[in-house]
């Protein structure tokens, strides 16, 4: 199978290098989640792979086509970002954010379609926002922001979908909701995840993969699927006294810090 997703030797950062060499692939249906400490890159990375940080070195590829220099409405056909933090101007409302969703395939000035009016009004549905659609999208709650950001996503509807610490504003319920509507429509649609995340249970939990970030430095790429020991392992890298069990009630691993 080839891959959906490819990074090859990235570097990216500011005014100097912050992630160094950085190489990983995705295929189809793969969720993969990045982990690491506060202020080792994972966001940088995101940031690196969309252009908004400056690549040193490095190339993208998407369903083998080389997007690295792509415009920003020609990646927005490839490539959907759920920032960690989105200004959202007063006065617009959540449906008009949603159509947002829409216009790399249309333009902004040209009127959506019936079909994309269905699209908009089904992924609202689908994730329990549909009765906030005449609302102003600025005086909701950082979480439901979230969940209309996310939503507008899954309108874009691309093969590759970047987020970055997606559940840091949500309640416990909207989380795994998130979570479950996104590796679902991964699996089902065959597009490629890619998540920032901090909490390793979480990650256990959701990701099929996971990128063990540190310092800037791609130090390990990890099958979820391996046995509780060998994953405890690798997360010391970041956590050193964390230890990790089977869940013995759902897919996943329980993860607490001995004390």
């Amino acid at each position: 199978m080839k891959p959906i997703f490819e990074v090859r030797h990235l570097s990216a950062g500011y005014d100097h290098a912050v992630v160094s060499d950085i190489s990983f692939a995705v295929f189809p249906g793969e969720v993969v989640g990045i982990l690491g400490r506060n202020g080792h890159g994972k966001t940088t990375l995101l940031r690196g792979i969309t252009g908004d940080a400056r690549r040193f070195s490095g190339e993208i590829f998407i369903n083998g086509q080389d997007c690295t220099s792509l415009a920003v409405k020609q990646q927005a056909a490839f490539l959907s970002i759920l920032p960690q933090r989105t200004q959202i101007l007063e006065g617009i409302t959540v449906q008009e954010i949603l159509k947002m969703g829409c216009y790399p395939r249309h333009g902004f000035l040209q009127v959506i379609s019936d079909q994309d009016q269905i699209k908009v009004m089904d992924a609202a549905e689908r994730l329990g926002i549909a009765d906030l659609l005449e609302q102003d999208c600025s005086k909701l709650s950082q979480g439901q922001q979230q969940m209309v950001l996310l939503c507008r996503m899954l309108i874009q509807d691309t093969p590759v979908m970047l987020l970055d610490e997606p559940d840091g504003a949500l309640d416990y319920s909207n989380k795994h909701l998130l979570f479950r509507i996104l590796h679902r429509l991964v699996q089902e649609e065959k597009k490629a995840g890619v998540l920032v995340l901090h909490d390793p249970e979480v990650a256990l939990r959701w990701c099929d993969r996971l990128l063990i970030l540190n310092e800037g430095v791609l130090l390990r790429d990890v099958n979820v699927s391996l046995a509780g020991e060998q994953l405890q392992e690798v997360l010391q890298i970041l956590y050193p006294d964390i230890q990790v069990r089977k869940n013995p009630f759902h897919k996943g691993f329980l993860c607490y810090l001995q004390e």
